[in-house]
């Protein structure tokens, strides 16, 4: 048969190609190869088109394809010399396929037409498996990130900010309970977990709001309870936070709302390393971290009776206080950056560049929300911009009115890039200051190679004359 056909159908198209390597070549293809003549007569059918269609080789090969399939795509190519690409199909009742399909030209003149068709529903389960697979990829990338670059998500570069990093690394790898103070969205929560994911304990890092557990259930959610331990109960009783976190890190957010009476019970937990369950009578050994959080003043509280004093002392063994977003000027546009390109890739917004006015108002703006509510002002930013260009009516009023009604907007001539700029110059004119002119440990500070350094110091034409031992930052 395969001699026939080469002989009566290939011997012009094909003469100089043996027939058997050819349809050994389509045999060896995955997708289903129809080859097809100017007459619609088909001369390739290879192994995945048999079983695709069901449909045999010599069932098929030297007849016509209308007579098979009536609608064929491959057909149609043939008819109108015009390729098709990822068509979704039904050649025939049943069938459903993805195809491809172009005209065949041999040496310039027009042969046929050719056509790969894949099972939709096989289409269909890779693409959810590749969905998986990428699925998968990001999280092993984010846990690949969250141990390679810990403290990779706090932004800044400004010295106190990194002064607060480089003590969190030193603290965490010790078995001291941290305090962490701070206004309101400063960051809080992102440090306790850079010391928890630093720390080398294989537990989970459980954040706890104690603002946000009423009086009366403290007890039953800090230790658990066993079945039957009061009315309303679960039968299977409940795992505490205490437990949860055994092995790892506890982090009690808004340390300054703990009632008194729950402060005696989380001192004795400190001290004794172990807890009963609510109703239950065997003691459960801990080994817990404690990081604690608080905008409050505690020494006040202390000494207004209001904060026990000695579990102030046992949670305060290391203390990072973060400073609030208006004291670290400099680090407003490198986070005005990051939020416009994290917020722009999320919801698939194309910004161009903030125009000098906004970025002034940006950055003369107190953010008594900090962080937290810097954020939330690019995300919805990003969110209302149509033409790519942030502007100075992008800005919600608030902020407008509250820098007209403090009377301390100024236009500054910077783009975001001469912000930068400003930002690199600054902070390096500060180490130089704090080292006293002392390059490798300004290097240092900034986090930098030394060689960097120099490099920026002729940039910026940076000289000694222009630090001062005594000048106040």
């Amino acid at each position: 048969m395969e001699g026939g056909l080469k002989k009566t159908y290939l011997k012009k198209e094909f003469s100089s190609i043996d027939y058997t390597i050819l349809k050994s070549i389509g045999d060896c293809i995955y997708e289903a190869v129809c080859v097809i003549n100017e007459d619609g007569i088909v001369v390739i059918w290879n192994k995945a088109a048999e079983k695709l269609y069901d449909i045999s080789y010599d069932q098929i090969i030297g007849k016509g394809i209308e007579k098979f399939f009536p609608n064929a795509i491959v057909n149609n190519v043939r008819k109108t010399r015009v390729s098709i690409e990822n068509k979704y199909h039904s050649p025939r009742k049943g069938s459903y396929i993805l195809a491809n399909s172009m005209p065949l030209y041999i040496k310039g003149v027009f042969k046929g037409a050719v056509s790969t068709d894949r099972d939709y529903a096989e289409v269909k389960k890779l693409y959810a498996e590749l969905e998986d697979a990428n699925s998968k990829l990001i999280f092993l990338k984010n846990e690949v990130k969250k141990f390679s670059g810990i403290f990779g998500d706090i932004i800044g570069k400004s010295p106190n900010i990194v002064k607060k990093i480089e003590m969190a690394r030193q603290i965490a790898p010790t078995h001291a309970s941290v305090m962490i103070t701070g206004e309101s969205g400063t960051g809080k929560e992102v440090f306790a977990r850079g010391i928890h994911e630093l720390s080398g304990r294989k537990g989970l890092f459980v954040p706890v709001n104690c603002s946000a557990i009423p009086s009366e259930l403290f007890e039953s959610e800090f230790f658990g309870y066993c079945s039957g331990a009061f009315t309303g109960a679960s039968k299977k009783g409940k795992i505490g936070i205490f437990e949860m976190a055994n092995e790892g890190t506890i982090f009690l957010d808004e340390m300054g709302d703990m009632p008194l009476h729950m402060q005696a019970k989380l001192l004795r937990v400190l001290q004794e390393r172990e807890i009963v369950r609510l109703g239950g009578e065997k003691s459960i050994k801990l080994d817990l971290r404690v990081i604690s959080a608080t905008n409050k003043d505690l020494r006040k509280m202390v000494e207004q009776n209001k904060f026990r004093e000695d579990l102030f002392y046992r949670l305060n063994v290391a203390e990072i206080s973060l400073p609030p977003l208006r004291d670290r000027k400099e680090d407003i546009p490198i986070f005005i950056d990051h939020f416009i390109k994290k917020f722009s890739s999320e919801n698939s917004k194309h910004i161009l560049k903030i125009q000098k006015e906004a970025l002034s108002i940006l950055s003369e703006y107190r953010w008594p929300g900090n962080i937290r509510e810097l954020m939330n002002v690019i995300e919805r930013i990003v969110i209302t911009t149509t033409n790519g260009i942030i502007q100075k009516n992008s800005i919600p009023d608030y902020i407008i009115s509250e820098l007209k009604k403090n009377d301390s907007y100024k236009e500054y001539p910077l783009d975001l890039i001469e912000a930068i700029k400003k930002l690199e110059m600054d902070n390096i004119i500060k180490a130089l200051n704090l080292t006293k002119n002392n390059k490798s440990k300004a290097a240092s500070l900034l986090n930098i190679p030394r060689a960097t350094l120099y490099h920026k110091l002729q940039k910026y034409k940076i000289k000694s004359s222009d630090c001062s031992e005594n000048q106040r930052f």
